[in-house]
């Protein structure tokens, strides 16, 4: 068995791990104590394959973290240790960089905003390629039809105008409350892109309603999610990435 870390919280929340909370293969998680820090593990064995599930699982104990009132540091998910004794050890050497993350995260929370074409937009740009989509005897429709896509928008730009268009506005509207801000293109061949805030969690209605009264237009849509644990802010180095922590920076 080796040691997997969840996230980190300040010491003072060394009490706060809700009895019964369960983590990756249904192991209990427990806390862990080193210098100013309380770090949340599990035991996983060597072999556990990734999934949905298991990352969704990762995910749960982080935001169970976070429902304790503190905001934690999440943890990349699938770093592990040889032990519990390894995990003090890395976090021990980096204690100085992740408690002043640490305190930097504290009564802020991450809100996330997925901008995609719209319902309308994807049966538009699917009337050219229907027929062939349904023709029993080709081969390979789906990805005929992603190319196609693919091959338009490499030609136009048109989506990806347009969904910089939405993200300046969508910026725009959250920008009272914004700490820090990040935005990632997935590169699909249907855009998906992403904005993340960092704002304060007393704001998060207030951001909803002023981001919410955006207008996306008939093409595009943008989804929320969030308020979770600062996935995207949590780099200990610049070039870190943006899907937690990762001791190994």
């Amino acid at each position: 068995m080796t040691t997997h870390l969840y996230c980190v919280l300040p010491r003072e929340r060394r009490g706060a791990l809700p009895l019964g909370l369960n983590g990756l293969a249904g192991e209990p998680v427990r806390a862990l104590t080193v210098e100013g820090l309380v770090a949340w593990v599990s035991d996983v064995a060597r072999n556990v394959p990734v999934s949905g599930d298991v990352v969704r699982t990762h995910d749960a104990v982080v935001e169970a973290a976070l429902a304790t009132g503190a905001t934690p540091v999440p943890a990349r998910f699938g770093q592990r240790f040889e032990s519990d004794d390894a995990c003090l050890d890395a976090l021990r050497s980096r204690a100085g960089s992740v408690g002043s993350l640490l305190a930097g995260v504290q009564g802020l929370v991450e809100m996330t905003l997925v901008i995609t074409p719209s319902t309308h937009r994807m049966l538009r740009d699917l009337e050219p390629v229907i027929p062939e989509m349904f023709d029993a005897a080709g081969t390979g429709a789906g990805r005929r039809y992603l190319e196609t896509l693919r091959q338009r928008e490499a030609a136009t730009g048109a989506v990806k105008a347009a969904m910089d268009t939405l993200a300046a506005a969508l910026n725009r509207a959250a920008s009272a409350f914004v700490r820090r801000a990040a935005m990632l293109d997935a590169g699909t061949p249907l855009p998906l892109r992403t904005l993340s805030h960092l704002i304060a969690r007393s704001d998060v209605s207030a951001y909803k309603a002023a981001v919410g009264a955006v207008s996306a237009g008939s093409d595009l849509q943008f989804l929320f999610i969030g308020p979770r644990a600062p996935y995207s802010f949590c780099a200990l180095t610049e070039s870190g990435g943006s899907h937690g922590m990762n001791l190994a920076d």
